[in-house]
């Protein structure tokens, strides 16, 4: 099964814990065992039929779990295991722009634990925090969270854009407790079992040993919105920045030839082209209307350059529902050589939905 991955900063699928020093723990802390055995009953994995992730429950009456967009935008068939019980869900609301979304169980156990959020404001530097999460080297149904422990290295990282293919973090926690691809959308815990964060991004490159989650306090008015069936900042697609690195990898296991991917990536940017490749746009979504789909490559919105994930979000976050945005770019790997040439430019208009509620994937 395929991990959902997005940019070269996600974590590589490595099993491994956090190997620094812990910081001691406060009086009132609980036992490391007793976090755990609190917290792992309210961590699920997120299964769609193209990948898989991390997620809690935050509301067992309703049966709401929380999770990463990027965990399961565009995914159908969503399921969540609990244990070693599968049960279906339903996307209720997302927002890939703040790379965060609701899942709601179709069937709610009457036993469903959930965990409760503390505050992320009270969180410093050093504090000890527990990161829970079903990492893609493990998988199977019946198997357990996986606890990871570090400490808190910077509780307060704001307007973060890590890669042209990821959106703009407002609030994140930078810490040590290991983030390994599959642990997206698991919480982060204090020192009393209580969620502070939600599990994102890891390290990548050189840099070892520095992970992030989003804030839990930015994330639960996030939540609260989305858990009433919004969807925002979502005409349909998926788009990764032309100049990511990891742009071909999405491609592997596709019909898709990656090495043409790389090809076509690296013409354009030779070329002075700068923007955001679409990777895919489903069907019966503003994007589609507007006849956008893989290969296209967006170069500007609203007559304003683009060139990463986070500057569409911008524009989308500052437009209203059912504006119209015009939208200019190129052809890549979708050009026919006829009507559309490799690295001609195109142009249509992108029609928001007028109500930006949720209708299923």
């Amino acid at each position: 099964m395929k991990v959902r991955c997005s940019g070269p900063v996600l974590a590589a699928a490595v099993l491994a814990l956090g190997t620094a020093a812990l910081p001691p723990a406060y009086a009132d802390d609980m036992d490391p065992r007793e976090i755990y055995e609190k917290a792992a009953p309210a961590t699920v994995l997120v299964a769609g039929e193209g990948g898989s992730g991390s997620g809690f429950v935050y509301d067992a009456e309703k049966g709401l779990v929380a999770t990463n967009a990027h965990v399961v935008e565009g995914q159908a068939s969503l399921k969540v295991m609990i244990g070693d019980k599968t049960q279906p869900a339903r996307l209720v609301g997302i927002d890939p722009c703040e790379d965060l979304a609701v899942l709601e169980l179709t069937s709610v156990p009457p036993d469903l634990k959930a965990l409760e959020f503390g505050k992320s404001k009270d969180v410093q530097t050093a504090d000890t925090v527990t990161a829970l999460g079903y990492p893609a080297s493990i998988g199977g149904v019946g198997q357990k969270a996986v606890y990871t422990a570090g400490s808190v290295q910077n509780p307060q990282v704001a307007d973060a854009e890590p890669s042209t293919s990821l959106p703009r973090y407002p609030a994140l926690i930078q810490h040590s407790a290991a983030v390994n691809a599959g642990n997206s959308g698991g919480p982060l815990l204090n020192g009393q079992g209580q969620v502070v964060g939600v599990n994102t991004l890891g390290s990548g490159g050189d840099v070892q040993g520095q992970f992030f989650s989003i804030s839990g306090d930015h994330a639960r008015s996030v939540l609260d919105g989305l858990a009433e069936g919004v969807r925002k900042n979502d005409p349909g697609w998926i788009l990764m920045g032309l100049d990511d690195p990891s742009l071909s990898t999405w491609f592997e296991d596709t019909d898709i030839d990656p090495a043409a991917v790389e090809k076509a990536q690296k013409q354009l940017i030779d070329s002075g082209v700068t923007g955001v490749f679409v990777v895919t746009a489903r069907s019966n979504t503003p994007a589609a209307k507007a006849k956008l789909g893989l290969g296209d490559v967006v170069t500007a919105v609203k007559d304003t350059k683009v060139e990463s994930v986070g500057g569409i979000c911008d524009i989308l976050q500052s437009a209203s529902p059912g504006e119209v945005l015009p939208v200019q770019g190129v052809y890549s790997i979708n050009a026919d050589g006829k009507e559309m040439k490799f690295g001609a430019g195109w142009e249509t208009d992108l029609t928001l939905d007028k109500e930006s509620t949720t209708t299923g994937q």
